[in-house]
């Protein structure tokens, strides 16, 4: 009896260690870790351009970022020059209003991010 208990043990051992060694490399999958400006933030200076920092570099002919107006229209749009871990948009002169950073990115470990910040313009004369 004692013999199957620490088979069966072993056994739930090995399945645990198997799992967790899957596991750690989804954990250090590419993700969008700094951006200017930052979520909800609200801009008071002109704006020259937006800035996406990653954990770890993005495939730069797959990878685009988006500025959107308020009423969907892209205002300015940009991919990588080489793969980078910082994604640069450089933008127009942008009137006072709602803003949204949309970004598509593929790291080099295969995996496609997506995501979109909101920012908006205060107070500023194009």
């Amino acid at each position: 009896m004692k013999s199957v208990l620490t088979s069966a043990l072993a056994a739930l051992a090995h399945a645990a260690l198997a799992l967790a060694a899957c596991a750690a490399p989804a954990l250090a999958h590419t993700q969008l870790v700094d951006s200017y400006p930052a979520n909800k933030q609200l801009v008071l200076k002109p704006l020259h351009a937006i800035k996406l920092v990653f954990s770890g570099k993005a495939d730069a002919l797959y990878s685009v970022v988006r500025l959107k107006d308020s009423k969907g229209e892209v205002v300015a749009q940009a991919t990588q020059k080489s793969a980078s871990k910082e994604l640069i948009l450089p933008t127009p002169s942008l009137m006072p209003g709602e803003y949204h950073i949309v970004y598509r990115v593929l790291s080099v470990d295969g995996d496609m991010i997506e995501g979109k910040l909101d920012f908006s313009v205060h107070g500023l004369e194009a």
